[in-house]
């Protein structure tokens, strides 16, 4: 897939539309969302690093016989194929929890993979740029400069259209269009609600971004006395070993390299630990420079449980490092995060992906 070129946005006429919706009436809503759903999916990528991304996640289903890569309707497939992959992988790998219910019981999982939640975030972060005026396409644009009330109506409309006739597709969107507008502002921009749902999520997702910084620097610092040798090498290598499993693609090794060598490795690596940073990205800030966010708000796909986590803690050979991790397990606070990560991706996933997704209930060979 390439990234798309054309119909590209002159400053002029950014600054024309940039404080008005361009759906003068019901029906150009309709016909907006239509274009919308038509418009190639390379238009929707703001950069190749965001192409790259995407790939990574969900890239082994982009050449799926169901999946149009020259539609975003027919790109949109790809969220769905993931997230029947990632239901197959569960019940490949843990049927006996999944068929007890036990996997739905846990309030610290993700409501997908993280891969699929990741991509999920990715497009919601990309369609905010263009809802700035960053991209280069009108079309997505102008689309992006409704507000969320005329958005909402238009795509009711538009799954009418789909299915030719009421269905039950239309009525639980109302359902949901009737619930959301409950804590959102219809006649607000449609690009300060994505907005909206994306600090949401942000600030969630600290909760476990600090937990897994914690265990980045304990990585980095048996990296480091590994490297050293001496009495600390075999329990420092010992519990990388744990981490790899628990953790996989951690990298410690990356920030023990960028850092260089420090004379006090463990209490450099304990200060860093405890030093991360509470202040979150604002993504809807004009002030933030393009795809600024993308790398801070992905989610390692760990098991986030306290119960883990705790296990992991007492594995550790570092006491003060075990402190400082335990200290950061909070059952309660991690259970309504992940409650919040979770509402703000299906938000997503309801807003811009599932309206455009084909009518049939195919069955696809994954």
């Amino acid at each position: 897939m390439e990234k798309q070129n054309k119909d590209l946005l002159t400053l002029e006429e950014r600054l024309q539309y940039a404080a008005e919706s361009r759906a003068s009436s019901p029906e150009a809503a309709v016909r907006m969302v239509r274009k919308f759903s038509g418009i190639p999916a390379g238009y929707f990528f703001c950069g190749g690093e965001d192409l790259n991304a995407m790939n990574e996640l969900t890239g082994k289903f982009w050449d799926h016989p169901s999946v149009d890569v020259d539609t975003y309707h027919g790109f949109s497939q790809t969220f769905r194929l993931a997230i029947l992959y990632d239901t197959a992988c569960r019940m490949r790998d843990q049927p006996e929890t999944i068929l007890s219910g036990e996997d739905s019981c846990n309030p610290c999982r993700l409501v997908w993979s993280a891969a699929t939640v990741n991509a999920v975030i990715l497009l919601g972060l990309m369609l905010l740029d263009h809802a700035k005026g960053r991209g280069k396409n009108k079309d997505i644009y102008h689309c992006m400069r409704m507000t969320l009330g005329q958005y909402l109506d238009a795509l009711a409309e538009f799954i009418s259209e789909k299915e030719g006739k009421p269905g039950t597709s239309r009525t639980d969107f109302r359902l949901f269009v009737q619930s959301f507008l409950k804590s959102h502002d219809g006649s607000s921009p449609l690009g300060e609600a994505l907005a909206d749902i994306l600090r949401r999520y942000i600030a969630a997702r600290q909760e476990f971004g600090r937990v897994d910084h914690i265990l980045r620097c304990m990585d980095a610092l048996s990296c480091c006395l590994e490297k050293q040798g001496g009495m600390q090498a075999d329990s420092a290598r010992r519990f990388r070993e744990v981490l790899g499993k628990y953790c996989p693609g951690l990298d410690g090794r990356k920030l023990m390299e960028e850092g260089g060598g420090y004379p006090d490795p463990y209490g450099h690596y304990l200060a860093l630990a405890g030093e991360y940073p509470e202040d979150t990205p604002d993504p809807g800030s004009e002030g933030l420079a393009p795809r600024a966010v993308r790398s801070q708000v992905f989610l390692p796909g760990y098991d986030w449980s306290p119960q883990s986590l705790s296990a992991l803690a007492a594995q550790t050979p570092f006491g003060d490092f075990r402190e400082l991790l335990e200290k950061n397990i909070c059952g309660e606070r991690m259970a309504h995060a992940m409650n919040e990560m979770n509402a703000a991706v299906a938000y997503l996933y309801t807003l811009w992906v599932e309206p455009y997704l084909p009518v049939e209930e195919d069955l696809f060979q994954l």
